[in-house]
């Protein structure tokens, strides 16, 4: 952004600079274009409220981001080279360094701020120390929440809580197996796809609309390169694959029920089989809030070498309600979809009271009528055609360029840029 080559990149300072920074109201014109105006002005209120509201004895929260909501950057001395998510990078082709087995030098430096930051704050306010906890989502599951439950022991906190949004509700789900010491007192699952989503297939088939968008950005790979290179090697998307419900459910972990032309890793697909049948059943510190009657792709069939989905409006866009259950979790419903759920105020103070009280009565703990008519089909081939054109990064809208990682395309990445 040319009005602001002076001022220091958000995505380069660290999470309490930006905090200060919408206490101040230092660099405003900035953080206004990087948050958007409305929601850097809250940020700014919540942040001033949040100051005098600091306990120093409040009980822990850690706050798990989403999959591709961690930071991630390559260590050089004592330097930083933001990789994920960093435009110039993805211009250059740099995303085929994400890759693994990869350097150990990349690792997750902080979170997604505009996903969590409001979060974040919200939780301060409501009289908890909230930690927002980046992991490396390309990782195996369980990789991560041992590496969770490390950072829980060097907390020092006799008890610590964890809120934990989509991919992140797997991990803190995990960490349940290596809690010896009995650390972790409530758990919160917000949009967590305990059973899988379909989104992580597309991303393998590179469908998925936000795989398409970064790849429109990279201006030496195609999306079907960057799944073949990169997203068809990383543990951590295969082990959010859907996993068979019913009867004649397509079985996922099956390499064998895959198209030909993108054929996934068979060793993959078989630990994450085995991770996910790993994962703890939910005792009485667990909780889900799921978002509802938001179109979903909800099952997928293999016909002709290709995935052909339907979608209902049976989940929160990227998870279908039936696989975000936990069994035996006290469950919540909230009408928002997935990446909005981090997000949504009314969703936030429910957060809250869950974390204080184990209740609430701002969203509703009844059940939704299934919603299972379909609204429509689509197929790999019809995603494929989408978002086929190079896009130059300084040409997007501030808007589009805050809902980079959102699947849906905005016009910029539906035509040709002229």
């Amino acid at each position: 952004m040319p009005p602001h080559q002076n001022a220091p990149a958000p995505a380069h300072l660290h999470d309490d600079q930006v905090i200060a920074l919408l206490r101040s109201g230092g660099h405003a014109s900035l953080l206004s274009a990087f948050f958007g105006d409305l929601e850097y002005r809250e940020l700014s209120q919540l942040a001033k409220l949040a100051a005098t509201r600091k306990r120093p004895r409040a009980t822990p929260v850690f706050i798990l981001p989403g999959i591709m909501g961690s930071r991630l950057a390559m260590k050089r001395g004592r330097t930083l080279d933001l990789y994920w998510l960093h435009p110039a990078a993805i211009a250059q082709g740099q995303l085929m360094e994400l890759a693994l087995p990869g350097s150990p030098a990349l690792r997750p430096i902080g979170v997604m701020l505009p996903g969590y930051l409001k979060m974040k704050l919200m939780l301060e306010i409501g009289g908890f120390n909230p930690i927002l906890h980046a992991f490396d989502w390309r990782a195996d599951i369980e990789l991560n929440a041992r590496a969770l439950m490390r950072a829980v022991n060097r907390s020092g906190a006799r008890e610590v809580m964890l809120l934990a949004h989509s991919m992140g509700g797997l991990v803190a789900r995990a960490a349940l197996r290596y809690d010896k010491e009995r650390r972790l007192g409530k758990i919160v699952q917000l949009g967590a796809p305990n059973e899988g989503s379909f989104a992580p297939v597309q991303a393998l088939r590179a469908v998925y609309p936000t795989v398409r968008k970064i790849a429109s950005l990279d201006k030496l790979h195609s999306a079907e390169e960057l799944a073949r290179r990169v997203f068809l090697t990383l543990p951590g998307l295969y082990q959010l694959v859907p996993s068979p419900l019913a009867p004649g459910d397509l079985d996922f972990f099956d390499p064998a029920n895959w198209p030909t032309d993108l054929p996934p890793d068979a060793r993959l697909l078989e630990n994450a089989r085995k991770a996910r049948k790993r994962l703890p059943d939910a005792d009485k510190r667990c909780f889900v809030v799921a978002g509802i009657d938001t179109e979903t792709t909800t099952a997928a069939a293999l016909s002709n070498d290709t995935f052909t989905y339907e979608v209902t409006r049976e989940g929160d866009g990227t998870v279908p309600l039936p696989r975000a259950l936990w069994n035996d979790a006290r469950t919540w419903y909230a009408r928002e979809n997935h990446g909005a759920l981090s997000l949504n105020s009314t969703v936030l103070s429910a957060l809250v009271d869950l974390l204080r009280d184990g209740e609430t009565n701002r969203i509703s703990n009844t059940p939704p009528k299934p919603s299972r008519s379909v609204v429509r089909e689509v197929s790999d081939r019809e995603l494929r055609a989408q978002a086929v054109h190079k896009v130059d990064w300084d040409t997007l809208s501030l808007d589009s360029r805050r809902r980079i990682l959102e699947p849906i395309l905005t016009p910029e990445f539906v035509a040709p840029v002229t």
